[in-house]
């Protein structure tokens, strides 16, 4: 059986993969209900991103008020925003319609829920991320007539969304233009965490180099180190203000390592290769412990009663 484009979205969610292989399942015999489920995967996405951002919400917020805060921040630019109001109008529509969506429809929202796991990947899972070529998933061969009535539908019924969303994104447009000194602001704030916050690599690279943590990866949020070739031996250089790693739950929770200071739990899609905590009876984001440096002799010493706890776990001479 051939593998699903959609494979690569397992490596940062699980959630948002099984979303996307039951879109594609759903596809061709029930594009209704693949729309559905379209929505949903957006909705997941945008809670995801808001998550990354740290864009809190001070009383809840709908899905269309999201999309348009992430893309008054400019968080998104005009590409993703259509994909996402793309996905929620028409799913939206097929939650509530008796008349069987159009599968036109579903197979675009298909191709745009690979683009934003795609654009997701890219700018906040790894920098050198390759993507699939993106294909439709085989079905049994169509009438003619048939395909051609659908596209012939589809242009008319769609259409009219599309210039709804167009009118929608122009709106935005006037208002960023007619309240400057709000969205300056919003831009400043943003202008001065991105200045602020960042994944200090240059800096503090050749201090976990020298302690036997080889560099693996690099991300928005942070940068993966791996101690010798030890399958749980990672650490991340968070992107804090004050230098921080995170380390695995395991040295805290297990070894009792930092026992004499209070140590935080850090969530993060960044941290890929710790384990994920479980909320609610389900698995969610990513999770270690921080602990902040100032110096690199502060973070070498860090990185020295690690390596010990690791080298103890697996009983090297």
């Amino acid at each position: 059986m051939k593998t699903s484009v959609f494979h690569f979205i397992g490596e940062f969610s699980s959630q948002l993969e099984e979303l996307a292989l039951r879109v594609e399942a759903l596809l061709w015999d029930q594009p209704q209900a693949a729309m559905t489920q379209a929505r949903l995967y957006g909705e997941l996405l945008v809670n995801m991103i808001f998550e990354q951002e740290n864009m809190s919400e001070v009383y809840p917020l709908k899905l269309v008020e999201k999309i348009n805060r992430l893309y008054r921040h400019d968080v998104i630019q005009d590409d993703i925003y259509k994909k996402l109001e793309f996905i929620r109008k028409n799913g939206n529509i097929a939650s509530h319609q008796v008349i069987e969506m159009d599968q036109e429809v579903a197979k675009e929202a298909h191709r745009a829920i690979f683009d934003l796991g795609v654009w997701y990947a890219e700018v906040y899972v790894s920098h050198t991320f390759s993507a699939p070529a993106y294909e439709l998933p085989p079905r049994q061969s169509q009438d003619l007539d048939v395909m051609k009535q659908w596209m012939d539908e589809y242009i008319k019924e769609t259409q009219a969304r599309i210039s709804e969303i167009e009118e929608q994104l122009s709106q935005l447009r006037e208002e960023k233009k007619q309240h400057p000194s709000k969205e300056k602001r919003n831009q400043m704030e943003d202008q001065t965490k991105n200045n602020s916050r960042h994944v200090p690599l240059e800096r503090f690279q050749s201090t976990f180099e020298e302690a036997n943590f080889n560099y693996r990866n690099l991300s928005k949020k942070a940068a993966e180190f791996q101690f010798a070739d030890f399958k749980t031996g990672y650490v991340y250089l968070l992107d804090n203000v004050t230098p921080t790693i995170a380390i695995h739950p395991w040295l805290v929770e297990q070894a009792k390592m930092f026992e004499e200071v209070q140590v935080k739990s850090r969530k993060s899609t960044a941290l890929k290769n710790f384990p994920k905590k479980e909320e609610e009876g389900q698995l969610k984001s990513n999770y270690g412990y921080s602990f902040t440096f100032q110096t690199k002799g502060e973070l070498d010493v860090l990185l020295k009663r690690i390596a010990e706890e690791f080298e103890s776990k697996y009983m090297i001479k």
